[in-house]
């Protein structure tokens, strides 16, 4: 009998991380529907598109969603950011993201393409970041934790190298976070820090699109919830 509860258990704890792990948490992670919102042109529905100038301050011409951008052969759209608007003395800073609602002790993995044109400054100065974030926020909407992928520095792929032709350089990045206790929401951000025109002209675009956010249980979890099955059995009996 101990036998058979140990097998049922563990087919449970099984089958319920595989159906979370399957699970993409984000809306419109293709980033196909487009309307007009925070930007001057549409970006994606469901996303929150926002750009700033360091003197200036907020600006709406840091992003727009355009097919060239599009990763996918079958058409669509992809985000086109707009590094060229800011300017040595007045750099831009330019962020897409999602939030969701998450549960600590979770570990969230985000997949999402990425490139950039040969003249994009982000790959010259390394002042100038190009990042995807995981972050963490409390119920009080406090940031808790912070994962970050440097796409131009990783052991992954260099932003903007050569990948079988397509273009921009195009490359699916992933990065994995444990959620911290106290974590009520997850973030979803792609962003470019502090970037300006390159004096030396060419292709200045940073890229993105086709993302998804796949979270799946941790050890520490599913040996929680073993146990409370396990309790729960022998208080029946």
């Amino acid at each position: 009998m101990k036998r058979q509860l140990f097998s049922l258990v563990l087919i449970g704890l099984v089958t319920w991380g595989t159906s979370v792990a399957r699970a993409d948490f984000l809306s419109n992670g293709n980033l196909d529907s487009i309307a007009i919102s925070g930007q001057t042109l549409a970006t994606p529905v469901g996303w929150v598109a926002s750009a700033t100038k360091s003197v200036s301050g907020p600006f709406s011409d840091g992003m727009s969603s355009e097919t060239f951008a599009n990763i996918s052969a079958a058409g669509g759209y992809g985000v086109f950011f707009k590094p060229f608007q800011g300017t040595l003395t007045d750099t831009l800073t330019a962020s897409l993201y999602q939030d969701n609602p998450a549960t600590a002790g979770l570990t969230y993995t985000l997949s999402g393409w990425a490139g950039a044109g040969a003249g994009y400054i982000g790959l010259t100065d390394p002042t100038v970041k190009s990042e995807f974030h995981l972050q963490f926020f409390n119920a009080a909407n406090t940031l808790i934790g912070d994962s970050t992928l440097n796409l131009v520095s990783n052991g992954q792929h260099v932003l903007g190298s050569p990948n079988g032709g397509n273009a921009f350089g195009y490359f699916d990045y992933t990065l994995s976070a444990t959620a911290p206790a106290g974590t009520a929401t997850v973030r979803t951000l792609a962003t470019i820090i502090g970037a300006y025109g390159n004096p030396a002209g060419g292709d200045q675009a940073f890229v993105v699109d086709a993302f998804t956010l796949v979270p799946e249980p941790s050890v520490f979890s599913l040996a929680i919830l073993g146990l409370g099955s396990l309790l729960a059995f022998r208080r029946r009996k």
